[in-house]
């Protein structure tokens, strides 16, 4: 065999890059996954009839290329936002659409910066494009640092709206501000926006520099379809394409898109039934003096206490633990010091948040 080394060859911006880490993703039914923040409810029936629609009879659809700039999908995402379809580009999932943004719009000499904590992606995508990457720390209390965003340098800062891990959200005054006095691309990251009740994407008029991204994946259960999209200027837009790959949504996510976007009575129903979850969840959070920002998205950023009043790093570990091995997934970040005291709990069905305080009861009984 030749001997080759693979290691040797690969380009320096990767050579020392770490891959960004999901959330787990378990085998085997029975688990209780409240760990990716996904929709805890089906997708709308007309959803399912969509997709049948594309692989009646004998498939034959699927021999062919689908639309390679997903027209009507970026029609009716301009329609849900009231914007033109010139103003919004489709793409497979929201984190591609951060991928394009960041090839587009940074390199050796252009960085891009975002608040910390945010989404541990945007880190990864920069590496990749050889992009310095600027972590900003929040004020106190999870204020904005203005002064700092807009002294960074940075050609484009990604502002995560409503944040991850933590759940906070921002109104309009926030993002104009930023927009305002940001020289440079600013991209909010609304992927939880649907359980805040805003979304800026009606500023891009207003905003050359703006991109207002989104995904299907957490407010109308197509995780699986992996549909995402930005709004911005059509000069914007027209750059992003141009880094955009080819056919970059199969014809079946282009078809669930749109008939999950029509469907706004089924999706405000459920999305409801989430916040009212949501809010009895923070309840018994409270009711055990267990702290957390107050979410404006679908989870809740939780910092456990035991039994005995200790909270920090092993106590949150040990209930992660616990949890696991009862089958109940939570997101735990161990090796991000500034969070690594908290657990992110999707906002699950009743029934697994019943699960869920069961098993934290449990915990607090044994500890």
């Amino acid at each position: 065999m030749k001997e080759f080394d693979p290691i040797e060859k690969v380009a320096g911006s990767v050579r020392g890059l770490s891959a960004y880490v999901p959330g787990e993703q378990p085998s085997g039914g029975g688990w209780v996954k409240l760990n990716t923040n996904e929709f805890p409810y089906p997708p709308s029936p007309r959803v399912a009839e969509a997709v049948a629609s594309q692989i009646s009879g004998d498939c034959g659809s699927l021999r062919l290329y689908p639309d390679p700039v997903s027209s009507a999908l970026r029609e009716e995402i301009g329609r849900y936002f009231g914007v033109g379809a010139e103003n919004v580009i489709a793409t497979n999932g929201s984190d591609e659409l951060l991928n394009l943004a960041v090839r587009a719009f940074s390199d050796s000499e252009k960085s891009v910066a975002a608040l910390d904590p945010s989404y541990s992606l945007y880190p990864v995508l920069a590496k990749m494009q050889a992009s310095g990457y600027l972590p900003i720390d929040f004020g106190e209390g999870m204020s904005v640092p203005y002064d700092q965003i807009f002294s960074c340098g940075a050609n484009m800062f990604i502002f995560t709206n409503p944040n991850a891990p933590t759940g906070m959200a921002w109104g309009e005054d926030v993002v104009r501000r930023i927009a305002e006095g940001f020289d440079g691309i600013v991209l909010v990251d609304e992927a939880y926006g649907p359980f805040s009740g805003y979304t800026a994407s009606g500023l891009v008029g207003e905003y050359e520099n703006l991109i207002v991204a989104g995904t299907m994946s957490k407010g109308w259960g197509l995780a699986g379809m992996r549909v995402g999209w930005a709004v911005a200027s059509e000069k914007i837009i027209g750059i992003l394409d141009r880094v955009r790959d080819s056919y970059n949504l199969d014809r079946l996510a282009q078809a669930a898109g749109i008939a999950a976007l029509r469907d706004t009575q089924y999706y405000e129903k459920f999305r409801a039934k989430v916040l009212r979850t949501r809010g009895e969840t923070e309840d018994f959070f409270r009711s055990l003096g267990w702290s957390f920002p107050e979410s404006s998205s679908n989870f809740i950023f939780v910092t456990p206490v035991d039994s005995r009043g200790n909270s920090g790093f092993e106590v949150a570990n040990d209930l992660f633990e616990f949890l696991k091995a009862r089958k109940i997934l939570v997101r735990f970040f161990p090796s991000i010091e500034k969070i690594n005291m908290s657990l992110r709990i999707t906002v699950g069905t009743d029934a697994q948040m019943a699960a869920l305080k069961a098993a934290i009861g449990q915990w607090l009984s044994a500890r």
